[in-house]
């Protein structure tokens, strides 16, 4: 968006492509923040980074495009990147590439932004207090701010899943388990309610929105060569490593709250303590074997995903 309303008309599949070209997509994290310095080298724009939201505020008034780094909160359950382009009163005028027909109507959000149309307008108390955002990549320009008239998603949009041994799928947000889905598997969302999403396909029902992604982040599974699994100390190689009720996909996930103290602690130190699992590189004590399942202070995990140290 800000390179177009800059320097000229660049597609979205072509700066895709010039990301992974010269790396800057991360496997399992989206775009390393890199990448926004690259791309004002290459384009020759004027370019300022900051951490600090005021000097951000202060060079978006100040004829500068900002692309914000968000976290879980108003504009994502997970990371996000959106575009501020201008201010109006007390407002932050903001492009969402992630904007869908009802994103601002669940209970945590409701209330704290105006949508018109594809434009975001939210307070600039709400933006501090609510959109956790980390960093700011400030784009300088010339004349007048560019607007935005590509059409919003009203019905349903695409996304995969990201869990490497599946994700479950219930018959309301939180509610009964009535279906389980591969990793990778592309589904089809219609809507959302807070971390939940109603998904129409492959299959209808709901699933957890932390475990979907923009695309598809099917890799070979990091395997441990250890075969004759023993208790012992074990360290998560996957992304998110579900833990369970019993020795099986057939039992139960449970929430970030069913964790050990130790285990939300680690997720909380590797980024996220509202994690429905154990983040990579959680350490765990296993106490007994079953089969590729060991049991641990949480509950039962596949060793499968973990190394032994």
């Amino acid at each position: 968006m800000i390179v177009t309303a800059i320097k000229g008309t660049i597609t979205p599949d072509t700066m895709s492509d010039l990301f992974v070209q010269y790396g800057y997509r991360s496997s399992n994290n989206g775009t390393y923040w890199s990448a926004f310095r690259a791309i004002a080298d290459e384009f020759n724009i004027g370019y300022t980074e900051t951490s600090d939201i005021q000097r951000a505020l202060d060079l978006l008034s100040n004829k500068h495009y900002v692309v914000a780094s968000v976290g879980n909160g108003l504009f994502t359950t997970g990371g996000h990147f959106i575009v501020l382009v201008g201010i109006e009163g007390d407002n932050i005028k903001i492009y969402d590439p992630y904007l869908y027909a009802g994103k601002f109507n669940t209970s945590t959000r409701r209330g704290k932004v105006t949508v018109s149309g594809n434009t975001v307008y939210c307070p600039i108390n709400n933006f501090k207090n609510y959109a956790n955002a980390k960093g700011f990549f400030c784009y300088e320009y010339e004349g007048n701010i560019q607007e935005n008239n590509q059409p919003v998603i009203t019905s349903t949009y695409t996304r995969y899943v990201n869990a490497k041994i599946g994700l479950n799928v219930r018959n309301t947000a939180n509610g009964r388990i009535i279906n389980a889905l591969a990793n990778g598997t592309k589904v089809t969302v219609s809507e959302t309610n807070g971390n939940w999403s109603r998904i129409t396909s492959p299959v209808s029902g709901w699933v957890s929105s932390v475990y979907l992604s923009n695309y598809s982040q099917v890799t070979t599974p990091t395997v441990s060569s250890n075969k004759g699994y023993r208790t012992g100390t074990y360290k998560v190689n996957a992304s998110v490593l579900n833990v369970r009720t019993g020795a099986g996909t057939k039992y139960s996930a449970k929430r970030y709250n069913q964790l050990s103290a130790n285990a939300r602690s680690q997720n909380s130190k590797l980024g996220n303590y509202y994690t429905n699992g154990y983040k990579r590189g959680v350490v765990c004590t296993v106490t007994q074997i079953s089969g590729n399942w060991g049991r641990t202070a949480s509950g039962w995990i596949c060793l499968d995903y973990c190394t032994k140290i």
